[in-house]
C-alpha cells in the first residue's frame, strides 16, 4: 500500500471534519486514489510537480482518468499540492458541497432510471 501523502492526509481530515465520509488511499482494483468519496462517486487525487512536468506521469494520469471514468463512472479532481498547503479550509468546503450535491444528483438519476424501469416492465406486460 502508498503512504498517503501530509497534504491527502490534511485533506482528509478536514473533509471527516466536514462529516463527509471517505477513504484515504483506496483501492479500486486498478490504482490507489490518494481520497475516494464512495457515496458521491468522487475521487481527489493531490498531485505534485511530477504530475504536470513528467510525460510519463501525464500519460498514466489520462490512463487513470479514464478508468474512473468509463469502468467505475467516477469523477476525479486532481489539485496540485501547494493549493491544499495554501487553502485546505476552502477546498474541503467546496468539495464537501460538491459531494453533497453531487450525491443528491446521483440519487435523483437512479429514482428517475427505477421509475423508468418500473414503467417500461409494465408496458412491457401489456403485451404479454
Amino acid at each position: 500500500m502508498s503512504q498517503p501523502t501530509p497534504q491527502a492526509v490534511s485533506l482528509y481530515n478536514a473533509l471527516r471534519e466536514r462529516k463527509i465520509y471517505c477513504e484515504l488511499e483506496a483501492w479500486d482494483e486498478h490504482k490507489h486514489i490518494d481520497i475516494s468519496i464512495p457515496w458521491a462517486q468522487i475521487d481527489i487525487e493531490i498531485d505534485g510537480l511530477q504530475h504536470y512536468t513528467n510525460p510519463e506521469e501525464i500519460k498514466k494520469d489520462f490512463r487513470r482518468t479514464y478508468y474512473s471514468v468509463h469502468r467505475k463512472d467516477y469523477d476525479t479532481i486532481h489539485i496540485p499540492n501547494y493549493i491544499i498547503e495554501s487553502h485546505l479550509n476552502q477546498v474541503a468546503d467546496a468539495l464537501a458541497a460538491v459531494a453533497r450535491s453531487h450525491h443528491d444528483a446521483l440519487k435523483e438519476e437512479k429514482a428517475d432510471s427505477d421509475f423508468r424501469g418500473v414503467i417500461r416492465r409494465f408496458i412491457n406486460g401489456l403485451f404479454e
